[in-house]
């Protein structure tokens, strides 16, 4: 594996003080490469993940009371790993299990709208009294008898309205699907 260069933003100063532990990042890079592909699955994830915990290594202000630079790098890659899986739960280039809809395509769509197109169509060639009783009915959800009572209708009147509404429905759409 190629060796990972150290930014030259930093001053000799720095460089000097975190000289073991990023010495040490860097002669197990392999293990720790191996680590975050582990934690993250993903090749190119985890030479990412290890060049931001060198640039950390490389930020601390010291690292000599540090006993074990291995352990502690161990410790750095988890936390890095951690924080990739939550910026990546944040913002997710595509969702896992894409939600199974099909009122959500667009051949759908189109389809209901020309059959709204159609519907509209349909309720303004339909006789006034018809119209009011069918939108009364189907869209409002008011009963026959409220129907009747309120129109001065009886109730099978407003029966046949409803059932020749909806076979000018019927035919229109039908009209639709076979053409």
């Amino acid at each position: 594996m190629p060796q990972t260069q150290i930014s030259p933003s930093l001053t000799n100063e720095q460089r000097q003080q975190n000289k073991p532990l990023v010495k040490c990042f860097i002669a197990n890079q392999d293990t720790l490469k191996s680590f975050f592909f582990r934690g993250v699955g993903e090749g190119a994830d985890a030479d990412d993940l290890f060049q931001k915990l060198l640039m950390k290594a490389l930020k601390m202000e010291c690292t000599t009371h540090i006993d074990n630079p291995l352990a502690y790098g161990y410790r750095m890659a988890h936390h890095l790993i951690v924080d990739h899986h939550r910026e990546k739960n944040k913002y997710p280039e595509s969702l896992e299990y894409e939600p199974e809809s099909n009122d959500l395509s667009l051949e759908n769509l189109l389809e209901y709208e020309q059959r709204l197109r159609i519907y509209q169509q349909v309720l303004t060639q339909m006789p006034a009294l018809r119209r009011d009783v069918f939108i009364r009915r189907r869209l409002h959800g008011e009963s026959r008898q409220q129907i009747s009572k309120s129109l001065g209708l009886s109730e099978e009147a407003v029966k046949k309205h409803i059932s020749r509404a909806m076979d000018m429905l019927k035919e229109a759409i039908s009209g639709f699907i076979t053409s």
